[in-house]
């Protein structure tokens, strides 16, 4: 339910796709700071537009596990 995870997600497995990995917590910043950057707005747009979907579904499970 909550989309702030997939984004979460992506920022977790920048830092193992940088090569070389970043060695210090100034690095580490910087590297999540870039890829935050190079999100596509496209994808900030559709995880927005997929909240009534996500909504209609929680409701429909009366609160109950939904697919997101």
């Amino acid at each position: 339910m909550n989309m702030i995870e997939y984004i979460w997600d992506a920022l977790q497995h920048a830092p193992q796709k940088r090569s070389p990995s970043p060695l210090t917590p100034t690095d580490l910043w910087t590297t999540l700071q870039d890829s935050w950057c190079q999100l596509p707005p496209a994808l900030l747009q559709a995880l927005i537009e997929s909240m009534p979907r996500r909504v209609a579904a929680l409701l429909n499970a009366r609160g109950g596990p939904t697919r997101y």
